[in-house]
């Protein structure tokens, strides 16, 4: 099931919210809450149930084994748990492109969000082994951390320690709160259904057009989508979940205003970076090291963001690229870069996430050199033909719009309004909210359905 699909607007999240909001104690709310989720996660996919069950029942037994013991064997049994974590994602995710070259070959279907909630689970044994949390005593808190709906399809990857706090009792939200996550979610859903899905059908209209413009608004048109699709979802979980009392961080904070590759990554899928920074990057020493291990620390933490994305070569490329041109920014640009001009700054850095979702989106490496070549004219059929100048007039308007609100543009309206409008602005935040929540509905209504992009890791 999907967040953007007419069953979970108009059935599931009504029904389960109602269910969780008029039972009166926690251990029944929690029990709701859980049975739902593995509904959700289960939906079209029987099978995965089995692995979100094994992984809770391992976590929970694990968590209480590392309680029990100190020093060497406390050791031992945590990475016990964390390696089981990871032989399934390599079982599921990685066990074909490791084994490529020989004739063994797995036919596994990847169940969703596989990725999202093993970071998960690593995330509850390390804060337990790292004496952030205390081991959960209660399966069905455990089970509602792993499992929750609101976040266990694409994240965000919340970790244990943050959201341990909202697993032992109910958070009562206000009015004004529940019309916050509401609006919430129907930022979500319009970013995806009216923004990111049109400019997937452009996307995969220039996919194969070999112009050099054609090239460039191919490149464009996907850095926009992944953006609105990905943060689109990040809202409507965002949302979703501050409709049952858990407050999340958030997940996006308008990355492509960044002004180096370094403000890019503070500002694209946080929950992640937040991921590797503490359960990778620190206790590797982080940047309290030698400028060789530092080097060390860098290419570990983007080799592994790159194959968390993906068992291919691109994507292993996709994040080693970022990996140098962080070691670039710090060794060679230092603070060169601070004194461009703002322009110049923004420049550079759109320019080489452009160039990093080429990576990320091309079918190959051999494709993405293509592609980066037709970047600059090199191997084009020309710098434009028919296709390109038909789709730029048919998608003109929606690529302004796009950019424009990828940028805080937006925030700033509404603030402005309130503040000039006052109470009246009450009043038109409510219709606004409830047009834009129609006009979504049409689109979903109107347009083949497609699934968010970050299902696929």
């Amino acid at each position: 099931m999907v967040f953007n699909s007419l069953i979970f607007i108009f059935m599931f999240l009504p029904i389960v919210y109602l269910a969780y909001t008029f039972i009166p104690t926690w251990t029944c709310k929690c029990s709701i809450l859980v049975i739902c989720s593995l509904l959700f996660y289960s939906w079209g996919q029987p099978a995965s149930l089995v692995l979100m069950l094994v992984t809770i029942l391992w976590d929970y037994f694990t968590g209480l084994e590392l309680s029990l013991y100190e020093g060497k064997k406390r050791k031992v049994i945590f990475w016990i748990g964390v390696l089981f974590h990871v032989l399934i994602l390599m079982v599921y995710k990685y066990f074909n492109f490791i084994f490529g070259f020989t004739s063994i070959h797995v036919q596994l279907a990847l169940p969703v969000g596989l990725s999202f909630f093993t970071f998960s689970a690593i995330s509850y044994l390390a804060d337990v082994y790292l004496g952030k949390s205390k081991a959960q005593n209660n399966i069905l808190s455990l089970a509602l951390y792993l499992s929750f709906f609101g976040k266990v399809s694409m994240g965000p990857i919340v970790q244990y320690h943050d959201m341990e706090v909202f697993l032992t009792k109910q958070h009562k939200i206000t009015v004004v709160q529940f019309g916050e996550a509401f609006q919430r979610i129907i930022k979500g859903l319009a970013k995806k259904v009216i923004v990111a899905d049109q400019l997937s059908s452009m996307y995969s209209t220039l996919s194969t057009n070999t112009t050099c413009l054609g090239t460039w608004l191919c490149a464009i048109a996907y850095m926009l989508q992944i953006y609105f699709d990905f943060s689109g979802y990040s809202d409507m979980a965002i949302g979703i979940s501050r409709l049952f009392g858990f407050e999340f961080d958030e997940n996006f904070d308008h990355p492509y205003i960044a002004n180096s590759v370094q403000n890019f990554w503070r500002r694209w899928h946080i929950s992640l970076s937040r991921w590797f920074r503490d359960y990778i990057y620190i206790p590797l020493g982080g940047n309290r090291v030698s400028d060789s291990l530092y080097i060390r620390n860098i290419f570990v933490v983007w080799f592994l963001t790159g194959i968390w994305h993906g068992a291919s070569m691109n994507f292993i490329v996709w994040g080693l690229y970022y990996g140098v041109l962080l070691l670039i920014e710090r060794f060679v640009w230092k603070d060169k870069l601070s004194q461009l001009p703002k322009f110049i700054q923004h420049i550079y850095t759109l320019f080489l996430v452009l160039i990093g979702w080429v990576f990320f989106y091309s079918p190959s490496l051999k494709d993405a050199g293509s592609t980066i070549l037709a970047l600059f004219g090199i191997g084009t059929n020309g710098i434009w033909d028919n296709q390109v100048l038909f789709s730029l007039r048919q998608n003109l308007i929606l690529i302004v719009i796009a950019i424009i609100f990828s940028m805080p543009i937006f925030d700033v309206i509404e603030k402005r309004i309130v503040y000039i409008w006052k109470q009246k602005a009450v009043v038109f935040n409510v219709c606004f909210w409830c047009v834009l929540f129609l006009i979504s509905l049409a689109f979903i209504v109107g347009n083949t359905f497609q699934s968010f992009l970050y299902f696929a890791f």
